[in-house]
């Protein structure tokens, strides 16, 4: 099913006019990552665009989850970052250009209630954007950008039933519209809606009991797996 998904896209970015390469990857497995991009190195060329965008969910509280769903939520979500990055960043410094995006969330800024891992995730995703945006600038690759997509819940069936009383669902569309307005002008953070901007710093200045009521208000909601301790291996 995958695969028939990634051939179809491919033929519809040929049908535009554009060329198109196809590759099933597993991004929890770092070898299949650098294999993967040494063939793409041989058959495409040098990478100028990285995308980051894979990643996985398992919305559960945090004892419902098992080992093995929270080693693949980092593994997807974190890691695979780190090996696609090493894998296609030499060459953008060989000629100081280059455009790096990494696509976290909103869950990136704040925590969400039956998805520690992935608001951890996200979190260490947001991390890794600016710590190599600041260390491309200490070595001066001023030609290699960076940006990084935050958006809440998008209607793509990866979250189950999303809703929220304050919050948009987003079409998929209108957040990849963002995206590429963001690359195109070189914006650093993408927040999508834009007030997600504020998530982050508003606990610094509203004390705890407000940041209760204000989480209550928002009423976010979602199918989630919760209450099944004896399920935690």
């Amino acid at each position: 099913m995958a695969q028939q998904g990634v051939e179809e896209t491919a033929a519809e970015c040929r049908e535009l006019g554009a060329a198109a390469h196809a590759y099933m990857v597993d991004c929890s497995k770092r070898e299949d990552i650098y294999r993967a991009a040494d063939k793409v190195k041989e058959e495409v060329g040098d990478v100028t665009i990285l995308i980051n965008n894979a990643g996985v969910i398992f919305c559960a509280d945090v004892l419902t989850l098992k080992d093995n769903q929270i080693q693949k939520t980092f593994e997807v979500n974190v890691l695979a970052h780190f090996w696609t990055t090493r894998a296609f960043l030499p060459a953008m410094m060989r000629n100081n250009h280059g455009h790096v995006v990494t696509v976290a969330s909103s869950a990136g800024h704040v925590g969400v209630r039956f998805m520690s891992d992935y608001c951890s995730s996200k979190h260490a995703a947001v991390g890794f954007h600016r710590s190599l945006t600041d260390e491309l600038a200490a070595l001066r690759m001023d030609g290699i950008k960076t940006t990084c997509l935050c958006p809440v819940f998008v209607d793509t069936g990866f979250i189950k039933n999303p809703s929220s009383r304050l919050l948009p669902i987003l079409k998929p569309e209108d957040v990849v519209k963002e995206l590429i307005d963001g690359i195109l002008t070189n914006k650093k953070i993408i927040c999508v809606p834009s007030s997600v901007q504020f998530a982050a710093v508003l606990p610094l200045f509203i004390p705890e009991r407000a940041q209760v009521a204000l989480n209550k208000l928002h009423e976010i909601k979602f199918d989630a797996a919760v209450g099944s301790y004896n399920k935690v291996k």
